[in-house]
């Protein structure tokens, strides 16, 4: 759980230097957006980050703990308010609309509008949300740990290689599910009657719902 908390605190200070530090946060975005500009790859993966593909595997993973499912939605709740608040807040444009950057973009995917802000990234806050989770209630061997950080940090680096988010945001994003998460884990919720389970069961109907709306219809 200490060392969950200095991870998420390094990579929130790595992301405010960032911010504050315009030209390496353009150079290292550069980097990553140019490296490699696969879209069906990156659009698969950060599919991942998805919040609704994130419910979903979080409530197939822990289906028979009411008490668990109920911290998973509560970190839901709380990564949506935190990105949509903090993207008002900040009010940071993203790569595709800042001033003079237009021709250094590789844009993978579809554009935004201009109003909807860059940090911190909401996929990069549902990965390292539910990956921090997922380290904390699942059983995994060292390989098993390897791989979940790699797939974490590969959702968050495919932000900035479809080229809707800067280095910043998304170390921003990581820090701040990371601390989401430390705060669901450490929550005592104990959920005994049936009405209550059934109701835990239930909220996880709209996942389903956007899940199968986005990708399927």
């Amino acid at each position: 759980m200490k060392l969950s908390l200095v991870v998420a605190s390094v990579l929130i200070m790595l992301g405010a230097i960032f911010a504050i530090i315009p030209a390496a946060n353009r150079i290292v975005f550069i980097e990553i957006n140019s490296f490699f500009p696969n879209k069906n790859l990156w659009l698969a993966i950060t599919t991942l980050g998805d919040g609704a593909v994130a419910g979903c595997v979080f409530y197939l993973l822990f289906r028979k703990s009411s008490d668990l499912l109920t911290k998973g939605l509560i970190g839901g709740v709380i990564a949506i308010i935190a990105s949509q608040g903090l993207k008002s807040v900040f009010g940071i444009l993203r790569p595709e609309h800042t001033a003079g950057f237009e021709n250094n973009i590789q844009l993978l995917t579809e554009s935004m509008q201009v109003t909807n802000f860059s940090m911190p990234s909401g996929h990069t806050i549902t990965a390292f949300l539910l990956g921090a989770l997922l380290f904390q209630y699942l059983k995994l061997n060292v390989m098993g740990k390897v791989f979940l950080a790699i797939v974490m940090i590969t959702i968050a680096t495919s932000r900035i290689a479809l080229g809707v988010h800067w280095p910043a945001d998304v170390l921003v994003g990581a820090g701040v599910g990371m601390f989401i998460a430390v705060g669901c884990a450490i929550l005592t919720i104990s959920i005994k009657n049936k009405w209550g389970t059934l109701a835990v069961h239930i909220s996880y109907l709209p996942f389903v719902a956007a899940l199968i709306h986005k990708y399927f219809l």
